[in-house]
């Protein structure tokens, strides 16, 4: 919407370039200084922020300001003895973006109101000197046209707001439920297979010691309780999801997951690592997703023509220590414009390395690339 009203304000200076430059030599100095000079500067500002994204608010409404106070103080600025052809003020050609700045930073509603007091305003100035000379019947008929056009472009602006808004609500609502569904989803997954296991190891030991009369028979139980238990203890830390690793293996499955069918970009993967840094079956799972997640990032968002993926590692008294650095030569992006919504980056990547009591670092800029750095420490499976 930003970038809308940044090209309808400059459509319309250019068309009031002419009577720019024609009308102020005969303005004050301190007219042109604010209401010239001060406004050309905001509205390059404005521009360039609605490029940006951000510092809209403050300076739409500080030129919406600029337009009405400016407009209203012209006869004040500019002798009555103009020639005949000076015609009708050039910040005539702002009320309707003074209006579109004004619903954009403060509503339509608001807006809706600034668009009839300009006009008021507007056709008071028309009939004077410095306004054109116009006759009141005139000066109602170009200001009534400004003011009908000013209404439907804050009552534009008001139903797009309103419809962005509901949009972006229902976007919150779909991932609320999303989440909730996938936690459910996992629940239930961990009550079948909880389910089978006290079905086949807790309940065979349960029935096997119920029935034991010998010792052998009781020694039997025994192991199978002792089974049962280990078995449970795997159920609790998610280690039966997944088997450990080691790093060149892991270097193996991303390689084989991102160089499916990809012809761009061109994804190298490379490990330095000892030869049995042996991960926990957790950490294999989260490194592998994280990476292959950020590689898949390069390659729909960043029109990367490269992409390299390097992993290293090391042990220490039986900690080992792992970094994986992503890199890519595409366009990069603004981390602050980022969408909460977006969950690519914040939970496929960031949380699932700190599940891990890992860490995930994104440094990019736009048009540098984007490099990610993943790191775990920890104890050796």
């Amino acid at each position: 919407m930003a970038r809308g009203i940044a090209a309808f304000a400059l459509l319309l200076l250019f068309q009031a370039a002419g009577a720019v430059v024609s009308q102020t030599p005969y303005a004050a100095t301190w007219w042109n200084a604010v209401f010239l000079w001060l406004f050309l500067a905001l509205v390059a500002v404005f521009t360039l922020a609605s490029l940006k994204g951000r510092g809209l608010s403050l300076t739409s409404g500080a030129l919406a300001v600029l337009v009405l106070v400016g407009l209203a103080l012209w006869p004040g600025a500019v002798p009555p003895t103009v020639p005949e052809t000076f015609g009708t003020p050039w910040m005539w050609a702002m009320i309707n973006v003074g209006a579109a700045w004004c619903a954009f930073s403060f509503g339509a509603r608001i807006g809706c109101i600034y668009t009839l007091i300009i006009g008021g305003v507007f056709s008071a100035v028309r009939t004077t000197a410095q306004g054109g000379s116009g006759t009141l019947l005139l000066a109602l008929q170009d200001a009534t046209f400004a003011t009908v056009l000013g209404l439907i472009i804050c009552v534009t602006i008001g139903i797009l707001r309103r419809a962005a808004e509901r949009a972006d609500r229902a976007a919150d609502d779909a991932i609320e439920q999303y989440r909730e569904a996938a936690s459910a989803t996992a629940l239930s997954n961990e009550r079948l297979r909880l389910d089978g296991l006290l079905h086949d190891s807790v309940m065979t030991a349960l029935l096997t010691a119920a029935h034991a009369g010998s010792s052998e028979e009781r020694m039997a139980s025994a192991i199978l309780a002792q089974s049962a238990l280990e078995r449970l203890d795997q159920q609790g830390t998610a280690a039966s999801e997944s088997t450990p690793a080691t790093l060149t293996e892991i270097a193996a499955r991303i390689r084989f997951t991102v160089g499916s069918g990809t012809a761009e970009p061109i994804v190298n993967v490379t490990c330095e690592s000892p030869e049995r840094l042996l991960l926990p079956a957790n950490v294999v799972r989260a490194v592998t997703e994280a990476t292959t997640e950020a590689v898949r990032n390069a390659v729909r968002h960043s029109r990367a023509g490269r992409c390299e993926v390097s992993l290293t590692g090391n042990r220490a008294d039986g900690y080992a220590k792992v970094g994986i650095f992503i890199k890519d030569n595409g366009s990069g992006f603004d981390p602050g414009l980022v969408s909460d919504r977006r969950l690519g980056i914040r939970v496929s990547i960031v949380g699932r390395m700190e599940a891990v009591e890992g860490s995930a670092k994104i440094i990019t800029t736009p048009r540098a690339g984007t490099e990610v750095r993943l790191a775990w420490e920890g104890p050796e499976a």
